[in-house]
């Protein structure tokens, strides 16, 4: 019998390798993945996030283009030829003309494209506390689906002593064959579950995958949801996200931006310069000569006022609908960040006494009534309404975690920071 235990477990052993083995993802989960290595992944490889670094570094590249002159142009001209003899011409031209805008124009225009640059700058950073929260969210989810796996499985442990306990009363008399049958069901529903599950793990990993561009063939690692901590008070969010929140810098940008823009329109009554130098050869006589000529263009003819006019008018009224989007703005952010902290409160709350309090009641109960169940002294419709319940409430305590974490998330996207608990730290060093 000894030698025989012994070669038992060397067989659980050995199978226990080749299964490891051949199932990397279940290896993968004895290693704990790191919140902030994940949050640098993404930073690192998530396209979207690229696209928007390369969309900023673009908008930067166009402030030196905006403030320089148009190209000039360099014109030559054989004139008077007789017929087709071009050695014959009367005067060769060479002319160099060059557009000079007035300098207040080449100024405001460098300083627009300054201030698209900042534009893009924090659509780069909009982008980055989107991409993150998504992470997040996801994350949770991959989480959920584990953890739901993880109670289908204890519950069936579970199912199965209750019926092995139905088994040994019905083979003495002591309990109906009911009960086993009942047990049965029960035990067949979180079969059948586990493939749900599995899809729901399967569905949140590729959300993991894509927002890390991470390939299949590297897996995901254990994931583990933190109980509530402190976070900063109300005030102290809703004055950060007034003074931080990319998405509305952007929009406050916008308003800077046609209030430029109109101020552009009405430089378009300024008059631009002309210049232009030529050299006039004359091959007949050998004789060499220069010519100088300068010319402004007339913005303000009659005939072209109303263009001109027309232009400042629709940039203004584009300034006062941005600056009325950006109030919008900021009141639906003020808004979404007063409603997600009140169901943070509450989620915290409500987490707390399922931690703390429901569980670990429902847990002594479920052990007493299997107890009892055992020696006869409760009824199975006992024992099965307990089991419900604590299915429920474990149930209920690992949903109740994700929404936290997924409110915390939200929150975050809101206020405009990849981490809520960081912005004491932040502003301390402003």
């Amino acid at each position: 019998m000894k030698y025989a235990s012994a070669i038992l477990l060397y067989l659980a052993l050995f199978s226990g390798g080749v299964l490891a083995q051949g199932h990397p993802e279940q290896s993968a989960l004895t290693q704990e993945e790191n919140l902030q290595s994940l949050i640098a992944e993404a930073l690192s490889k998530n396209p979207d996030i690229a696209s928007e670094f390369y969309k900023m570094e673009a908008a930067v590249r166009r402030v030196p283009q905006a403030g320089a002159l148009d190209d000039p142009e360099l014109v030559f001209k054989l004139m008077e030829i007789p017929g087709t003899r071009f050695n014959e011409a009367m005067y060769a031209n060479v002319e160099l003309m060059q557009m000079i805008p007035f300098p207040t124009k080449l100024s405001a225009r460098r300083s627009l494209a300054n201030l698209l640059s900042e534009h893009a700058h924090h659509d780069h950073m909009e982008k980055i506390v989107q991409i993150i929260a998504d992470l997040k969210s996801a994350l949770a989810m991959l989480w959920f689906g584990r953890e739901s796996l993880s109670i289908n499985t204890s519950n069936q442990q579970l199912l199965k002593r209750v019926l092995k306990v139905a088994e040994t009363a019905y083979s003495v008399g002591k309990a109906p064959q009911q009960d086993i049958l009942k047990t049965n069901i029960e035990l067949a529903k979180l079969i059948a579950d586990d493939a749900n599950i599995q899809e729901q793990i399967v569905a949140a990993e590729s959300m993991v995958r894509r927002i890390l561009n991470r390939s299949s063939e590297i897996p995901l690692g254990r994931i583990e949801l933190s109980l509530p901590s402190p976070f900063p008070p109300l005030n102290k969010l809703l004055t950060y996200a007034d003074r931080h929140r990319p998405m509305l810098i952007h929009d406050s940008l916008n308003v800077l931006e046609k209030e430029m823009n109109v101020r552009l329109m009405r430089q378009e009554y300024i008059p631009d310069l002309k210049l232009s130098v030529e050299y006039v050869r004359l091959p007949m006589t050998m004789e060499n000569r220069w010519s100088v000529s300068a010319g402004i263009s007339l913005p303000f003819a009659p005939w072209t006022m109303s263009k001109a006019s027309s232009r400042v008018q629709e940039a203004e009224s584009e300034q006062m609908m941005l600056s009325s989007m950006y109030t919008s703005s900021k009141s639906m952010v003020q808004s979404q960040i007063r409603s997600k902290y009140a169901a943070l409160r509450a989620l915290e709350t409500q987490l707390r006494q399922l931690q703390d309090v429901v569980l670990p009641l429902l847990s002594q109960s479920i052990d007493l009534l299997l107890t009892e169940y055992e020696n006869g002294q409760t009824s199975y419709l006992m024992v099965l309404d307990g089991y419900r319940m604590y299915n429920d409430m474990r149930r209920d305590r690992a949903m109740t975690l994700v929404k936290y974490h997924e409110t915390i998330a939200g929150l975050e996207r809101e206020v405009g920071v990849t981490d809520i608990s960081s912005i004491s730290t932040i502003e301390k060093e402003q």
